[in-house]
């Protein structure tokens, strides 16, 4: 989808406040790999078109109960909270979709629907759950071949008559469902789209109000997060496969110390402290993810342990760990799920902050990427390794010994 955030599309009358602020959110030039939670969405809301509807699921008593519980644990989360006073819990959510049209044509579509009131607009591969699906990454200057774009309206919109207004500006028909959402039952879409997601087995990262997975296998770990504007609810692979690597090599740093640079919602740093870690320091460059990591350490119980540093180099906000320099406490472990770009360029940094013998783990990069990963790494690391999955890899190495005083340097 090419929007991205707490609630996605769902909370598009936040937008109402501040319009522009929703749309710096919206790029139609680019996507990011969340388009599943906009199919959910779309899945449960009741359609109101002439092509057919159908209502929300009925609830057993029991089924009930557990909503009502689920509602009030998310109601309880100071994010969810803020968003239910800005968004009017009790209004309804209208929209328009719009299905298999050009990629190329999505970026005029987007901006005349967004010209024409609409507060959100979001974009998903019209080949979705086929064998045609394909990846299309963060950052890539592209859209599908063909696209399925839903635009959120405020309540009570005339969405036929902008429509139509839409048709005459681009000169082409376009044909549309209306969708609407009513009342409470948005906050129920939000929540079905932020599910436990399964790691590996025995694994699980769960959203903050949804009841614990069932699994009930021994040693079963669950990581709870309070999804929110920062990286790392688990539906990328490159969380995965950190988390992954994580539990896999538990005795690197069972009761030692982890690095988690660019820690974003804090999930590996607090992953690693739950396997057993006995402190971790989490850097990033955005406030944001900072705070967002303390909310999530807090909810796991392991804020004692987490040490966060803001390093966006504004005034109290450039401190890094100890841990460089002759004589401080190395870290057991440095993990660090970024972009290549800094990866290969932090590769000095990450030598200086791992223990002798002490494990990295790098991830951001595509399996294309990794030659030149191991290039940078292999003056500093040995014993690489390499993991894939969906296009995405984790690289991972021991800390050499000794390092060349010039390769240091």
């Amino acid at each position: 989808m090419l929007v991205r955030g707490f609630l996605s599309g769902a909370l598009h009358r936040l937008a109402r406040a501040s319009p522009a602020s929703c749309r710096r959110g919206v790029s139609p030039a680019s996507s990011c790999a969340r388009s599943r939670r906009a199919s959910r969405t779309a899945a449960a809301a009741e359609r109101t078109s002439p092509v057919g509807g159908r209502g929300f699921r009925g609830l057993s008593g029991t089924s009930a109960r557990r909503e009502s519980t689920r509602l009030e644990r998310f109601r309880a989360r100071p994010l969810a909270a803020a968003a239910l006073e800005a968004a009017g819990a009790n209004d309804a959510v209208d929209c328009v979709r719009v299905t298999r049209i050009e990629g190329s044509d999505v970026g005029a579509l987007s901006d005349v629907l967004l010209s024409l009131g609409s507060t959100c607009c979001t974009v998903e591969d019209a080949d979705l759950g086929t064998d045609a699906e394909r990846e299309v990454y963060a950052g890539d200057a592209k859209v599908w071949h063909a696209c399925d774009v839903t635009a959120m309206f405020a309540p009570e919109t005339d969405i036929d008559g902008v429509m139509s207004d839409a048709m005459d500006i681009l000169c082409a028909k376009i044909e549309y469902e209306k969708e609407t959402i009513p009342g409470d039952d948005w906050v129920n879409v939000v929540l079905d789209s932020f599910a436990p997601t399964k790691v590996a087995d025995g694994l699980w990262i769960v959203p903050a109000w949804t009841e614990q997975t069932e699994d009930q296998s021994v040693g079963c770990l669950n990581v709870t997060l309070e999804p929110g504007l920062a990286f790392g609810t688990g539906e990328h692979p490159t969380t995965r496969l950190c988390l992954s690597w994580l539990r896999d090599e538990t005795d690197a740093f069972r009761g030692g110390s982890v690095l988690d640079f660019g820690t974003g919602s804090g999930v590996l740093a607090i992953g690693a402290l739950l396997m057993g870690a006995a402190r971790a320091c989490g850097v990033d460059m955005e406030a944001q993810s900072v705070e967002s990591a303390a909310r999530n350490a807090a909810l796991n119980g392991v804020e004692a342990n987490l040490e966060l540093f803001l390093a966006d180099g504004s005034d109290g906000g450039g401190a890094l760990p100890a841990g460089r320099g002759a004589g401080e406490e190395k870290f057991d472990a440095v993990v660090a799920n970024i972009l290549v770009g800094p990866v290969l360029s932090l590769a000095p940094l990450f030598a200086e902050y791992c223990a002798p013998g002490g494990r990295v783990c790098l991830s951001g990069v595509l399996t294309t990427q990794t030659p030149d990963v191991l290039e940078a790494y292999e003056p500093f690391f040995q014993d690489m390794t390499v993991r894939e999955e969906n296009g995405w890899a984790v690289v991972a190495g021991a800390r050499r010994a000794s390092i060349a005083p010039d390769i240091r340097d």
